[in-house]
């Protein structure tokens, strides 16, 4: 599991996605980055751990997931 403190890939849902509620908030928070985007609820942000518990308590209605690498089964 990654530090705390360490900046890792979180994938971020919800309706303040595609309000833009969360892009006015983030205005504040110069350390999160902004990788991208893959729907239009949907981003993909570069944070630390506690960054991503700040969000989760702020926005109570959107998802905040470590953007895990796809394992590729039985590929070989």
């Amino acid at each position: 599991m990654a530090d705390s403190n360490t900046p890792q890939e979180f994938i971020v849902q919800g309706e303040p996605v595609k309000s833009g509620q969360l892009a006015d908030h983030l205005r504040g928070e110069p350390n999160v980055k902004r990788v991208g985007q893959v729907a239009p609820d949907v981003v993909i942000l570069s944070m630390t751990k506690t960054q991503a518990d700040h969000l989760r308590s702020t926005f109570s209605t959107i998802v905040v997931e470590p953007n895990a690498q796809l394992k590729s089964y039985g590929a070989g």
